[in-house]
């Protein structure tokens, strides 16, 4: 307590001298109240929101965020993207856009199938993340390296999702993937949903390939189709390489999957963990702060509540940007 508060209600109750003097820790518990109320005698809001406190919060997200982008490189594989991608969903929601714009369903092709997961091993081998690789090797390469010929062809590529829709939807929301995903001069696709270890992090690779053989009666039959998707449940998961930057997959087992990724630390959860922590935390802080303030008439000389908000939005937005999972290419 301030002396000259103290002093003057100890002039006005002398108990009040005796009360301190029997209690001392109630000095500390009236003082520990103002870390989380506003202080109606220096007029200062909450310790605990105050511009120094503001200040050293933003300096720990930004830690935090230098931390995750720094241990996958002494530690590949800990942090990742946990991930229930399959290639049955992927088909059906691709059709399903389609079907809505009136357009005819693709066939699951097994040559472009096998393209796709030649291009997701190439990826995870090399360590890149691009349509051209390191090499110069294109996607048509992966395509007519199985011997599909085709007068068009296309590519999607999408990673760390967490479901198969939510990896249609972001393709559809992009112009130059949606422009695929409603290719008309489409017929036929292939998928390859592979996991493994990616520049340090666990994650779930989407590649989408998309063909129109030059000879039509070469299209997709169902009953290959329906082959395709069997070996998909039948081959459910790749395993990555303990402690290393690539995936250790042949290319002799290669098969659509339904991955099951499980990090040992998820990147999405984190991201919504400390985005809700800090926000609920602060956020909280700031409300007790009006309206105690408007309770008790406190005009506080220092700091305003507004700044400090938009302070905490910024924040927030920044952290849920720069580990934001979901990313197509």
């Amino acid at each position: 307590m301030p002396f000259n508060l103290f002093k003057e209600k100890a002039q006005e109750n002398p108990a009040v001298i005796k009360h301190w003097r029997k209690n001392p820790k109630s000095i500390e518990k009236y003082q520990f109240v103002y870390n989380f109320l506003p202080n109606p005698d220096k007029k200062r809001r909450a310790s605990l929101i105050s511009n120094k406190a503001v200040f050293i919060y933003c300096s720990l997200i930004v830690i935090v965020t230098l931390a995750f982008r720094i241990i996958p490189k002494f530690a590949p594989g800990v942090l990742g993207y946990a991930s229930n991608i399959n290639v049955k969903d992927l088909l059906e929601y691709t059709n399903g856009k389609r079907e809505e714009v009136g357009l005819s369903d693709l066939k699951l092709n097994s040559k472009l199938t096998l393209a796709a997961q030649e291009k997701a091993a190439d990826m995870f081998k090399d360590g890149y993340w691009a349509h051209v690789a390191p090499d110069g090797a294109e996607p048509w390469d992966f395509i007519l390296a199985q011997n599909y010929d085709y007068i068009y062809a296309g590519e999607n590529l999408a990673k760390n999702f967490s479901t198969s829709k939510e990896v249609v939807e972001a393709w559809y929301k992009s112009p130059s993937h949606k422009s695929n995903l409603l290719g008309a001069n489409y017929d036929e696709v292939g998928f390859a949903v592979v996991n493994g270890v990616l520049n340090g992090y666990e994650t779930t690779l989407v590649v989408q390939m998309f063909g129109r053989p030059r000879e039509p009666s070469m299209v997709a039959s169902v009953y290959e189709e329906e082959s395709v998707l069997k070996e998909s449940v039948n081959n459910s998961t790749l395993e990555p390489v303990k402690g290393s930057q690539t995936s250790a997959l042949e290319s002799s087992s290669f098969s659509p999957s339904t991955v099951v990724s499980t990090p040992k630390v998820d990147m999405t959860l984190a991201a919504k963990s400390i985005s809700l922590a800090f926000g609920g935390f602060v956020g909280s802080l700031l409300a007790i702060d009006m309206w105690y303030s408007r309770k008790k008439g406190i005009n506080k000389f220092t700091g305003q509540t507004f700044a400090h908000i938009i302070i905490l939005i910024v924040v927030i937005i920044s952290v849920w940007f720069v580990l934001q999972p979901g990313i197509v290419l």
